[in-house]
């Protein structure tokens, strides 16, 4: 697409206020924002421009995963979240076993690196296989394991520069020596499926612990032993500035008001807007195998077999968006927990995220209800519902 300015919408400004102004786009990049440039002019009149939406925990959608899919099935995934606002996203990969688990790395590193997608990959998140079976969620059991320096040290070695987060359990023998190694490469270690102490998380904080895996979901709250009373993974996310917590905000794993309650608590600048979307996103209703066994969608929820747990969800940061402003949350806010909070979590933050002279040109045209009209990678043009960019 040629170079242009967007003129005569409303724009989500950095500091998170939202006013009219214009955005230019040369080159790919934002050249400025809230001037007049001289430019062909694209009328968005009655729009929102906003930062594209960045989902660091996508486990698939559109019938695949990124543990399987092949080259055409990880395109359908991209192309699918464009059309609901995301620009740049992480591919999750879940508890596996040892073999599996460097299949799937090796597959999605090659088509990766095949070709620039319109989309930005930017990488992967895993989940596992260093979780506590007594917070296995959606994870099977018999996968789970203590961290092993001869596995994960081949994972940093061949794919260091491809993994962005791995989530763990810090109560596990060796977790902490393993946080500490993560640090060291510029991994975010996160926390999930776990049953950590408050004790145990100041540990890990200290060993460079940075994120809360899906906060309030499968991973311990307050409790009491014969040693005494202790907070839990969730009480020390929310109480502790060094952690950015992850939510997903479908009215399901938080409800609205879990959600309020923690907008109430953390300062949003510390919360992280995710899906953990599963591949039946976009598919509807039915039954599904999941990580080797059955999970079903009714409605707007993925559950387990037994339907006493989710397995994923089916939510998209469109949705997620949509959902954070009708709990109370500004428009802007919202926004930001979407786009700049989840750029800074893992690092991208110096290009991505926000609409800043210089950064990249990934931008979602809105409607004033938040529906995704239009989405932009890298100033070009990767679903335009109503046709206004053509």
């Amino acid at each position: 697409m040629d170079d242009f300015r967007l003129c005569g919408g409303q724009v989500v400004f950095p500091n998170g206020e939202v006013g009219f102004g214009d955005v230019a786009v040369v080159g790919g990049k934002l050249v400025d924002v809230g001037a007049e440039v001289d430019l062909r002019i694209i009328d968005v009149t009655g729009l929102i421009v906003a930062p594209g939406y960045i989902d660091i925990h996508v486990n698939g959608g559109i019938g695949h995963t990124f543990e399987d899919a092949d080259a055409d099935g990880l395109d359908q995934i991209l192309e699918m979240y464009a059309q609901h606002g995301t620009t740049s996203l992480l591919g999750a990969m879940n508890t596996a076993p040892r073999e599996k688990r460097m299949d799937s790395l090796a597959r999605v590193k090659k088509w990766a690196d095949a070709k620039t997608r319109s989309v930005n990959f930017l990488g992967v998140y895993l989940e596992g296989p260093y979780y506590n079976p007594e917070q296995r969620g959606a994870h099977q059991a018999e996968w789970m394991r203590d961290p092993d320096p001869d596995e994960y040290g081949i994972w940093l070695d061949r794919f260091g520069d491809f993994i962005r987060v791995i989530s763990l359990a810090p109560e596990r023998e060796g977790a902490l020596t393993f946080i500490r190694e993560l640090d060291r490469v510029g991994i975010v270690p996160a926390v999930g499926h776990s049953m950590a102490t408050g004790s145990v998380m100041r540990k890990a904080i200290d060993a460079g612990v940075r994120l809360v895996t899906h906060i309030y979901n499968a991973q311990s709250t307050f409790l009491r032993s014969d040693e005494g009373k202790h907070l839990g993974v969730a009480e020390m996310g929310l109480m502790c500035d060094e952690l950015t917590v992850e939510i997903i905000p479908d009215g399901f794993h938080l409800t609205p008001e879990m959600l309020a309650f923690i907008l109430k608590v953390k300062p949003t600048e510390l919360i992280c807007a995710t899906t953990d979307a599963m591949h039946a996103t976009g598919l509807g209703p039915g039954k599904y195998e999941m990580m080797g066994q059955t999970v079903w969608v009714d409605g707007n929820e993925a559950f387990r077999e037994d339907r006493n747990r989710h397995a994923g969800s089916i939510l998209t940061m469109e949705k997620a968006v949509q959902i954070l402003v009708g709990t109370g949350a500004s428009m802007g806010d919202s926004i930001r927990m979407a786009t700049e909070v989840p750029a800074r979590t893992i690092g991208v933050d110096d290009h991505k995220g926000k609409l800043l002279k210089g950064y990249d040109a990934d931008l979602v045209l809105l409607d004033d209800h938040l529906n995704v009209v239009a989405t932009l990678c890298g100033g070009e043009v990767v679903y335009d519902k109503a046709g206004c960019l053509s």
